[in-house]
């Protein structure tokens, strides 16, 4: 699969990668826990799929609302945790998040 280009995308490319028995840990862990994959999973994230390069996944995630690669990795790691545990999504509230912190930052 060449890289994804939407969140969707995302959660297809993580669910291919991880096995069975990985994405089954992945599920039982506490959402305070996802921060643990910031420096590992989320750096690949970042780095791999063009976080801060820019292209068609960084576009698509600004386009939400995402200000920082930072925030749009953790957010894709929320959101595949978040699909597996089938709970509603929160990418739309995880960018508005984003995008407040970013703007307060901002005017400091």
């Amino acid at each position: 699969m060449d890289n994804p280009r939407t969140v969707d995308e995302c959660m297809q490319a993580l669910a291919e990668m991880f096995s069975c028995e990985r994405q089954a840990e992945f599920t039982k862990l506490s959402r305070d826990d996802l921060i643990m994959y910031h420096h590992g999973l989320g750096q690949w994230i970042r780095n791999n799929w063009g976080l801060w390069k820019g292209g068609e996944l960084k576009e698509h995630m600004s386009s939400l609302g995402f200000m920082h690669p930072d925030d749009m990795s953790q957010a894709i790691i929320e959101e595949y945790w978040i699909r597996l545990n089938n709970l509603p999504s929160e990418i739309t509230k995880n960018a508005q998040a984003s995008k407040e912190y970013w703007a307060k930052k901002d005017n400091q």
